[in-house]
């Protein structure tokens, strides 16, 4: 059973929640069995399909509270909206499809420390743990070191994912997220919180699941590359040559483009607008040139060429 933190600080959950009922659930029990249990669990629902009521308590006496848009608006506007409900003096953040380990919010609030003054920007992330059909890979090998958000997640592929992510109620709206983002939401909170002058407070410990394939909804899945291509858009002139191919490399050239971009991405590759990445250049480039519908007919003729080998 969870404890009440005895401090003068106490914390609301936002959870963004759209028709992953199940998942929803088993999120909520992983806050209600922490070690230390929070004030509030706020769940905004994003227009689900599905009708469902909550309990007005949970666990140790956690207040659970639901809120229900009309309209769908994404992840990170029902988490702006969570914020303005919450009564909590810390916000902490966990997607219906992810989970906490039981000691996150302990750990969390020790290493947060006092609450910062009003003109002082403050927030919290720690390591992950990814989970895929029974694999547990760590999020980050490294820690955090201060660097660039950019360097961060483009260069080094790290993770400042929104589960772990712990802020001030008061630094809201300096510290928030782009509504208008259905992707990279993440990251675009953590660059937006360095332009604000944000210190972070980063614990190498991996204190949440976070979830590869559990949940078709996520947005991560989607393969459409307009949600990534927004994120691009807003901070491509911040972008270095490095950055800009991370983002192609490592996130679009696994969306479904159209040719007419893939074609200008291969032109600025040939000009050398755009650097090709030194590990697996060749196969890259192919994924790039024939895009996610060629990718996915090489696969299936190769089921296809492996099953009548089985076969035989």
């Amino acid at each position: 059973m969870g404890r009440v933190f005895d401090n003068v600080y106490n914390v609301s959950v936002i959870i963004p929640h759209y028709n992953s009922l199940d998942l929803l659930w088993v999120a909520i029990e992983s806050i209600s069995s922490q070690t230390v249990v929070p004030r509030e669990i706020i769940v905004v629902d994003d227009a689900s399909g599905l009708r469902f009521e909550l309990p007005s308590r949970c666990g140790d006496n956690i207040d659970l509270r639901l809120i229900r848009e009309s309209e769908n608006h994404g992840a990170a506007w029902c988490r702006n909206r969570g914020i303005e409900e919450a009564t909590g003096d810390l916000i902490a953040f966990l997607d219906a499809d992810d989970r906490w380990l039981p000691n996150k919010l302990e750990c969390c609030i020790a290493a947060f420390g006092p609450k910062p003054a009003g003109n002082e920007a403050k927030v919290l992330f720690s390591n992950v743990v990814l989970t895929d059909a029974g694999r547990r890979i760590l999020g980050n090998r490294s820690p955090y070191d201060g660097q660039s958000m950019l360097d961060f997640v483009l260069l080094e592929g790290g993770y400042i994912q929104t589960s772990s992510i712990m802020m001030w109620r008061h630094q809201y709206p300096l510290i928030s997220f782009d509504g208008s983002l259905r992707r990279h939401q993440d990251w675009d909170f953590a660059i937006r919180a360095e332009m604000a002058g944000c210190v972070f407070v980063y614990l190498h410990d991996a204190l949440v699941e976070y979830s590869l394939s559990e949940s078709p909804a996520r947005i991560s899945k989607a393969i459409s590359c307009e949600p990534s291509l927004e994120f691009f858009k807003k901070y491509s002139k911040l972008m270095s040559k490095g950055h800009v191919s991370s983002f192609i490399f490592n996130v679009l050239i696994y969306k479904k483009m159209s040719i007419a971009l893939r074609l200008a991405i291969v032109e600025r590759v040939l000009l050398r607008e755009i650097e090709m990445p030194s590990k697996d250049w060749a196969s890259l480039f192919a994924r790039l040139v024939i895009g996610w519908g060629g990718v996915n007919l090489i696969k299936q003729l190769r089921r296809i060429i492996h099953a009548e080998d089985y076969s035989t």
